[in-house]
């Protein structure tokens, strides 16, 4: 009896022991990083004798599992973590939020039948100019028929095309509209908070304890980015810096009164020591045609930025028309001008393509509101084999006969340009005089591609016919296809990582509450003063305009970011720049904006410019004048710089160069002055050359 009423006491022990415990947990310290974040969280705890579970919920869904960590189990040991989504009941939104979506709908259905009333537009205006023609055998259109239609023709063009100038500014203004009501619904997106975050942790505990437990895990829908605003009171004062940090997280749980450390690492980086492996080269071997290194940007996303304006130029510096601006994921994008200059509204992708015939695509993370891109040029052809006359090469015509059923095959007949030729049979004899299409290692190749193809190379061929090939690849695919797949060199990586980068961790001394939504808050990193040199610059031939620069040395030990910065000179705002540390290497360059008291001027010299021929040579002689003028109170030191073109290629010469007083390099063609002006002074430099190339040849000058 006694024993039995032992167990019945002792039962809800035991039952309580193995059952799941819903424990309160709290944030202390979080760690934010340009792009993550680390959570810290206490939570006191009580454990029996045996094994103990807690659950430790409401926490954020986000949650990186494989980076949980348990500390402060004293003699307790872990027996398992768990982590899982719980799907709460979804809430009712507010009326507020109702109000702004429908609000938003409203906005695009107008966007729409705007872009809708431009297309009509744009069809008649398309069809008055197909019809427009007067046919000249026409006999019964008199002189004033044909002068009333012109003026119909002329007055109509222009209505049209100035109704749809006016629908395009109807578009930018809902445009921004749009932008700004996306914005409110997402301060008001309260959806992360239906999905709650549950860590189980089961514990084995030898006897009786408390504990205060460390969860520690990181998550991905939180950053900070850097802001500074920059002050200059004059050119003879140093610069004061401010050194912001910008901090946003969209988590699903606030951060109430958090210890805040800020750190410049990435906690996705991968850390591991690149290993290089011998490269070993055949025709057509797909596997080593390239290799991108993966590097270490140096621009982070900044989820603020709603429209990105800016400049795309070659890397002699001159504006590239018609580059193509993708928000990448998206549709949206849109074209450079003639000068360059693109303006893109964010629809709320991470990174902006930049790309343009003949250069490398350059993809970006949106960082600034003002995002200048120098394009690369592209690969070039480094290599062209002459083939003359000879034995055919016979390593296809094996290949397939060998390893492809279906496929017919005739020799060549030994004449340039006259190789193997393949048939599919089973094919349409309407095109039995073309060739299949040839895919090799997935990537759509010419015939001359594979006809050198080493047989002891190919791992695998595969032929398409009939629908199988049209539905994969279209009307290529109609005279069939020859899928090819070489051999893969085994234990060669191809690709190239990067080490891991030390750190920096800036540690707040205050205490914040950082809410999750779309709001940033902002932490004072540090406030400090450098010493500067000011110097005016000015490149004429590309912009007229002279900026104010300041070079500052000793810079590192403030572990600047690559940032935008809010510039302020004399007590006035003076824009936006950008801080590029990265870019630098014992100096700090800043550009503190447009001085429009400082004059700049660049024209042709009238008694220096002409054009004239010797024989076969075109003769073109030219001259410019600089004219600089100071219209301030106070004397300054200005830097101007020219250029003389270079010539690429032996038939275009440049001769008679007269540069002046200028600091020549001979390398680059660059010209540098360097300009001592006093108040209310004026200067001018002038330099000339000549070009000689073929008459019947084009360079543009």
């Amino acid at each position: 009896m006694k024993n039995l009423t032992l167990f019945f006491v002792l039962f809800p022990f035991v039952l309580f022991a193995n059952s799941e415990k819903p424990t309160t947990s709290k944030i202390e310290k979080v760690t934010v990083y340009l792009e993550g974040a680390s959570i810290e969280r206490n939570s006191s705890v009580n454990l029996i004798s045996g094994e103990n579970i807690f659950v430790f919920n409401n926490l954020s869904p986000d949650i990186d599992e494989n980076s949980i960590q348990i500390s402060g189990l004293g003699n307790t040991s872990i027996l398992s973590i768990v982590f899982n989504i719980d799907y709460l009941e979804k809430k009712e939104v507010s009326e507020e939020y109702k109000t702004l979506k429908n609000a938003l709908e409203n906005l695009e259905t107008q966007k729409n039948e705007v872009e809708n009333v431009i297309d009509g537009f744009k069809q008649e205006l398309q069809l008055l100019q197909q019809n427009q023609k007067i046919n000249s055998d026409a006999t019964d259109l008199s002189l004033e028929k044909v002068k009333e239609m012109s003026v119909y023709y002329r007055n109509r063009t222009t209505e049209i095309k100035n109704a749809i100038y006016k629908q395009y500014q109807l578009i930018t203004d809902l445009k921004n509209k749009i932008t700004d009501h996306q914005n409110e619904l997402l301060k008001l997106d309260d959806s992360k908070k239906e999905q709650r975050g549950e860590i189980t942790l089961k514990l084995n505990s030898p006897k009786p304890t408390n504990l205060v437990l460390n969860i520690k895990y990181n998550i991905k829908n939180a950053g900070w980015f850097p802001l500074y605003d920059i002050r200059a009171i004059n050119t003879s004062s140093p610069i004061e810096f401010s050194y912001k940090a910008n901090v946003y997280q969209q988590s699903g749980t606030d951060w109430e009164n958090v210890n805040v450390v800020l750190s410049t690492g990435d906690p996705n980086t991968n850390n591991i020591k690149p290993s290089i492996f011998p490269k070993y080269l055949n025709f057509n071997n797909k596997s080593y045609a390239s290799t991108t290194p993966v590097r270490n940007s140096k621009y982070k996303y900044n989820p603020t930025i709603r429209r990105v304006t800016g400049t795309v130029i070659d890397d002699t510096g001159l504006p590239l028309p018609g580059v193509n601006v993708i928000e990448v994921g998206t549709s949206n994008g849109t074209q450079t001008d003639f000068d360059g200059h693109y303006t893109l509204d964010i629809q709320g992708s991470r990174e902006l393509a930049y790309s343009y015939v003949g250069f490398e695509t350059e993809t970006l993370p949106i960082y600034a509101s003002a995002m200048n891109v120098n394009l690369k040029p592209g690969a070039v052809l480094e290599e062209v084999v002459v083939t003359g006359y000879g034995k055919t090469n016979n390593s296809l015509d094996k290949a397939l006969s060998g390893k492809a059923a279906g496929v017919q095959v005739t020799g060549a007949n030994g004449r340039p340009g006259q190789g193997t030729f393949v048939r599919i049979r089973g094919m349409s004899s309407l095109n039995a005089g073309s060739s299949p299409l040839y895919v090799l290692d997935g990537q759509p190749v010419s015939e001359s591609d594979v006809q050198y193809l080493d047989d002891n190379s190919i791992a695998d061929i595969r032929v398409l016919k009939d629908a199988s090939a049209t539905a994969i690849y279209g009307s290529r695919g109609a005279n069939g296809v020859v899928l090819i797949t070489t051999k893969k060199p085994e234990e060669i990586s191809t690709s190239i990582k990067e080490t891991g980068i030390t750190n920096t961790r800036f540690e707040i001394k205050e205490k914040y509450t950082i809410k999750s939504n779309a709001e940033i808050t902002v932490i004072e990193v540090d406030n400090f003063e450098l010493s500067a040199n000011y110097q005016y610059y000015a490149a004429p031939e590309l912009n007229e305009n002279v900026f104010l620069t300041a070079t500052i040395k000793n810079w590192e030990k403030f572990d600047l970011l690559t940032g935008e910065a809010n510039i302020y000179f004399e007590g006035s705002y003076a824009g936006k720049s950008i801080i590029n540390p990265q870019a630098t290497a014992d100096s700090l360059n800043l550009s503190l904006g447009i001085d429009p008291n400082i004059i700049v001027k660049r024209e042709k010299l009238e008694n220096f410019k002409s054009k004239s021929f010797l024989g076969a040579t075109r003769i073109v002689d030219k001259g410019y004048k600089l004219e600089v003028k100071n219209n301030k109170n106070t004397p300054i030191t200005l830097v101007v710089e020219d250029r003389i073109p270079i010539s690429e290629n032996k038939e275009i010469k440049v001769e008679d160069i007269e540069t002046g007083s200028s600091e020549y390099n001979d390398k680059t063609g660059i010209m540098r002055w360097k300009i001592d002006l006093q108040a209310n002074a004026s200067d001018k430099k002038e330099f000339t050359y000549t070009v000689k190339y073929p008459k019947f040849k084009k360079v543009y000058l």
